[in-house]
């Protein structure tokens, strides 16, 4: 029975985690972008503030409750069986990939996120000044950045998938 109430908190945090940081960067932040910057201003500032209270303790949960299924109530019970099936493997990549996210996610995704929000106002308003050309440069790198953030939720995903099948 813990090991089905288990998996499901995992799969369910999971969920939650990868469709909320999607649904960020495919609907809420396009969206938040039409706006006029002071409404974006307005807006992001708490979407962050929230997302990042959501999202940290989730994904976290995610990773803990990943590695206590596959090690402690799972196939996983030694190094010989981590680095020599094909499960382990795809066990060691999921964990490898997932931690990854995670970490790019908190350390590089989210500084990046707030340092629009320190922009100056007024420089940002003047077309075509320097300020104006910064703040757009930020933002298609926090675009590139999100883009990186989704491969590795298709690598994990993918590893999901391969691990149901036992490979």
């Amino acid at each position: 029975m813990i090991v089905l109430v288990m998996q499901w908190l995992h799969v369910l945090l999971g969920i939650c985690w990868f469709g909320g940081v999607l649904y960020l960067d495919f609907v809420v932040i396009p969206a938040v972008m039409t706006l006029p910057l002071e409404q974006q201003r307005a807006v992001s500032k708490p979407l962050t503030l929230f997302s990042s209270r959501l999202l940290f303790p989730v994904s976290i949960l995610v990773i803990l409750l990943g590695l206590v299924r596959g090690t402690i109530f799972g196939p996983v019970q030694s190094w010989d069986f981590l680095i020599g099936t094909t499960y382990g493997l795809t066990f060691l990549v999921a964990f490898m990939a997932t931690v990854a996210t995670f970490l790019w996610g908190h350390f590089v995704i989210d500084p990046a996120a707030r340092r629009l929000d320190a922009f100056p106002l007024e420089e940002v308003m003047q077309s075509g000044g320097a300020g104006a050309l910064a703040f757009a440069a930020q933002v298609k790198r926090l675009k590139m950045l999100a883009i990186l953030q989704m491969l590795g939720f298709f690598i994990i995903f993918t590893c999901m998938i391969l691990m149901r099948f036992g490979l």
